[in-house]
């Protein structure tokens, strides 16, 4: 199964005053992780957008384990979990130096430049599952 992994240092504009990464940047972070993802089976996203299609977040879930904070080196890894004719989800897990600290996953449909929910294509399909 391919995984992405993408590594990057904690902000301090990430963190809240406790010097503790901000909840909402592990969002982010899952966002970081599927662009990377869908880069590392050459899909580029502006490509898919191109091609008149989107996939928008419609669920969304990150558990917590231990807190990420200023400086530390973080990493993103990044896998396709499941993917339906109109889904996907893709599961992310933050960790430090191999320490799980945060693990999640986001739902996407697909929708044309309409915005109508519509069948996820065979060759986003192929290239999202080689």
């Amino acid at each position: 199964m391919f995984e992405s992994r993408i590594t990057q240092r904690v902000r301090y504009a990430e963190t809240d005053r406790m010097g503790v990464v901000y909840y909402a940047n592990y969002l982010v972070w899952f966002e970081i992780g599927r662009n990377e993802y869908f880069r590392g089976r050459d899909l580029p996203y502006a490509d898919v957008e191109a091609r008149g299609y989107f996939l928008p977040v419609s669920e969304v879930r990150c558990r917590i384990l231990q807190p990420a904070r200023f400086d530390d080196e973080v990493t993103v890894r990044t896998t396709l979990a499941e993917i339906k004719s109109r889904s996907l989800k893709l599961a992310y897990r933050i960790e430090r130096a191999g320490e799980l600290l945060a693990q999640g996953e986001t739902v996407h449909v697909c929708v044309n430049g309409d915005q109508k929910v519509t069948r996820i294509p065979e060759w986003m399909k192929i290239k999202l599952t080689l």
